[in-house]
């Protein structure tokens, strides 16, 4: 029923801006409030896959669900004042045990049962918006829920839906100068409608808020970008990502993210911990664009010392909340153990117009115990995203992937799980997944 009388009022709301928009310029009704609103219908379709036995016997985490979304931008009363609102409604499709694991589908109950898994539905974004000033010398910012993705230190990850967070976000830029803040206190996750405050990761303590500032300098050729945050009482975190395009085809970039820990992550168990006192994730890649082909490749280092054990960058800052990262070292797995060195490519090649068909790789390498442990993994991936035609609005995403890494202790402890002869175990894993995007534009 709220789907339906969802549906009426924003079919509603876009006619009447339609209808404005018709509207003679001297009249009252005028206004780019109407005429420069925005109505978009999407849905999605995405299913995740995952066999592993990294931490238990071999287990299935596979989820697989369908979300309409309907996003309406208006235009701004005044050049000055407007508001967004984004709704998502979440269908299931299936599931099987451990399907929380892919962020899917929310997990109504304890365990890894399928039978928790359900859809949901929710007012993903619903914010008001402010600008001032010209193109050169400007102000712009949100106030309620709505997605950060790579705002300072916080991001917004996608599958079905997006991260939203509740707080204040704005930039003022300057020429090519760029100057943000964000202060945000609690989240509605991808896989819920729930709201949920941040947690430290033994989740015993709430983290009250996180605040964020990010300066960036932007041109077509270059860009530089230091962010600087604190999840309040629990981390302080510096991230730096700069790409430079030294000639048309050839991108370089590096990306430098830090985690200094505070009083309420010194309080909590070893166990729990993932690193000791700071943790550092150092890389850099080069890539080479062509126009139906291009290469990358990327080189990383992580400093994250724990004591007795394997620590390692996380890049979130405590459970519910998503830190900002583009290292390519994150890409499939995680690579970001102390220690590590992992080498990533990818390749793409378009065969056909409109479709591209890619290989991503990883491999790592770091000690333990005097031993070389090595991970890695091969993924083959095709995008198919026609630019002209009746699918013009259609994406296909297809993935698969076979890795090889090790046993760890438990599900939250990376450290090696040595068999009797003080050996690593390996464990491989098979992964898949597929993405269908299709978008209309109503208004």
């Amino acid at each position: 029923m709220k789907v339906k009388y969802l549906t009426l009022a924003l079919l509603s709301l876009s006619t009447c801006s339609a209808l404005a928009a018709q509207v003679n310029n001297n009249s009252a009704l005028y206004n780019a409030f109407f005429t420069d609103s925005k109505f978009n219908f999407s849905t999605r379709n995405h299913w995740k896959y995952l066999k592993e036995n990294a931490a238990q016997p071999k287990e299935v985490h596979s989820a697989w669900g369908q979300v309409f979304s309907f996003d309406y931008n208006s235009g701004y009363l005044f050049d000055t004042i407007g508001f967004d609102i984004t709704y998502d409604n979440v269908i299931k499709l299936g599931a099987s045990d451990y399907f929380a694991s892919r962020n899917l589908l929310y997990n109504d109950g304890k365990g890894y049962n399928k039978h928790n898994a359900q859809g949901f539905n929710k007012f993903t974004q619903r914010y008001a918006k402010i600008k001032l000033g010209n193109d050169d010398f400007n102000l712009k910012g949100k106030a309620g829920w709505h997605s950060l993705k790579d705002f300072g230190i916080i991001s917004s990850a996608k599958h079905l839906t997006r991260h939203s967070y509740l707080g204040y976000s704005g930039t003022l830029k300057y020429d090519n100068i760029y100057f943000s803040l964000a202060y945000i206190d609690s989240t509605l996750p991808r896989e819920s409608a729930k709201k949920l405050h941040f947690l430290t990761a033994d989740r015993k303590k709430v983290i009250d808020n996180i605040s964020t500032a990010e300066i960036a300098y932007k041109d077509k050729d270059l860009t530089l970008d230091y962010s600087y945050g604190v999840a309040k009482d629990y981390l302080r975190r510096h991230v730096v990502e700069l790409s430079y395009k030294p000639m048309q085809k050839l991108i370089l970039g590096g990306q430098f993210y830090g985690s200094y820990a505070l009083d309420n992550y010194d309080a909590m168990k070893q166990n729990k911990k993932e690193f000791e006192d700071h943790a550092w994730h150092y890389a850099t890649d080069v890539e080479w664009k062509e126009d139906d082909w291009s290469v990358k490749l990327g080189l990383a280092y992580t400093d994250a010392n724990k004591h007795n054990a394997i620590g390692y960058y996380n890049r979130h800052l405590g459970k519910n909340t998503r830190g900002r990262f583009n290292g390519l070292a994150a890409a499939g797995a995680d690579y970001m153990r102390d220690g590590e060195l992992v080498f990533t490519s990818v390749l793409t090649y378009d065969f056909v117009k409109d479709n591209s068909t890619g290989l991503y790789m990883n491999y790592g390498e770091f000690n333990y115990k005097h031993d070389t442990l090595k991970n890695g993994e091969i993924n083959v991936f095709d995008i198919w995203k026609p630019t002209s035609g009746a699918f013009k609005n259609l994406s296909i995403l297809s993935k698969v992937g076979y890795g090889w890494s090790y046993k760890t202790t438990s599900g939250s402890d990376i450290t090696p799980k040595l068999d009797k002869h003080g050996k690593a175990q390996r464990s491989p894993t098979l992964s898949a997944e597929t993405v269908i995007d299709y978008r209309f534009n109503l208004l």
